[in-house]
């Protein structure tokens, strides 16, 4: 039996909403301190896509075993997986952010107006990194390749909750497309995209919402 990954946008909170870069790597949150992380509308939209996605990914594995599930060690993507109905998923550092650097907790529209040529050069070059430390769009498709290479196509299905970074990745990863289509791809937050691991490699199935 072929393995399908289900890879969910974590939901949007303020800071997203305002176009904020988020601290990476964030202080670590525990367990029940990452909720503060989702604001009321958070929490509805995910009350919305636990109604419609949990019982039919929860139920995925043809076995009938639960699938596995992961999710980034980020304190938004933990919240998102327990309200979502996943509250034991497991964090996985491959699954992490890209890291921001210097801009993290920086506005979008504050870095167009200082320093307008970086931010344009981060939109379009999948090799630039954010001064300061920061990850390239490759430097996140190298980890993310990785771990989907990893994971054993025993037909044990993943659900894991992750960033858009990771998604629009892992889709270039399954389609062997160049590092600079991730400009092309959007990830809408709750949308969930699957992969599935064929005797050809990984299949980009869909991306739903």
């Amino acid at each position: 039996m072929s393995t399908t990954v289900w890879l969910v946008s974590h939901a949007a909170n303020a800071a997203l909403r305002s176009g904020t870069f988020p601290h990476v790597p964030e202080v670590p949150v525990a367990g029940e301190d990452a909720e503060a992380a989702l604001d009321a509308r958070a929490l509805e939209a995910l009350a919305a896509w636990r109604e419609r996605w949990h019982a039919g990914l929860a139920g995925s594995n043809r076995n009938g075993e639960v699938p596995r599930a992961l999710t980034s060690p980020a304190a938004i993507a933990r919240a998102s997986a327990h309200a979502a109905g996943f509250a034991g998923a497991t964090p996985a550092e491959a699954l992490a952010e890209a890291a921001f650097g210097a801009w993290q907790g920086q506005r979008l529209t504050d870095l167009a107006r200082e320093a307008p040529e970086a931010l344009a050069a981060w939109t379009r070059d999948p090799g630039f990194r954010p001064p300061g430390g920061g990850e390239s769009f490759d430097d996140v498709r190298a980890r993310v390749s990785a771990w989907l290479d990893a994971v054993p196509d025993s037909g044990h299905n993943v659900v894991a909750f992750t960033h858009a970074s990771v998604i629009r990745a892992a889709i270039l990863h399954a389609l062997g497309a160049p590092s600079a289509g991730f400009r092309s791809i959007e990830i809408a937050p709750l949308s969930v995209t699957a992969l599935r691991r064929t005797e050809h490699g990984w299949v980009w199935l869909a991306a739903m919402k």
